[in-house]
């Protein structure tokens, strides 16, 4: 969506997501993206002004245009702006399974690893290699496990 690269989009897009927009001026939205002393400059606020444009072209807003002072024109969400809100979850959701992958993967790695280990173990205690054997097989049961749920997260990431 070429919403998503346009400069300043990800200030606004927690400001759509969490207001219900009714009567909105342009100056609303600004006061609601909480920008710091150093951001505030004419720059952004035309960055901000382009954003609410397109977001009229695209539906996703309805711009009633006030005729005698057209700076206090409202903006209205349209049913189309939960497209936007719920874009946004999704991408979230995605993010937090990545980490997750991540976590799995280096927790894997570890009881791959820790299998290695037993194996050493057992050459190097054989009398109590069956000891040693009970928990590389534990091990490697959650090896298994762990690297059967890292494969559903990845194809999960892929689609």
């Amino acid at each position: 969506m070429q919403l998503l690269k346009m400069p300043l989009f990800e200030v606004l897009l927690p400001v759509i997501e969490s207001n219900s927009i009714h009567d909105w001026t342009a100056n609303d939205f600004w006061k609601q993206m909480k920008l710091s002393k150093k951001e505030r400059h004419r720059f952004n606020r035309q960055r901000m002004y382009r954003i609410l444009r397109k977001l009229v072209e695209l539906g996703f807003l309805e711009k009633e245009l006030n005729q005698h002072h057209p700076r206090f024109s409202l903006f209205k969400e349209t049913p189309k702006i939960n497209e936007i809100r719920f874009l946004n979850k999704e991408e979230s959701d995605v993010s937090k399974i990545k980490l997750e992958e991540a976590k799995v993967s280096s927790e894997i790695i570890f009881l791959e690893k820790q299998v290695e280990k037993y194996r050493k173990l057992e050459l190097s205690f054989p009398n109590i290699s069956n000891k040693i054997y009970d928990a590389k097989t534990v091990c490697s049961s959650q090896l298994l496990e762990l690297k059967a749920y890292r494969s559903a997260l990845q194809s999960v990431i892929a689609s």
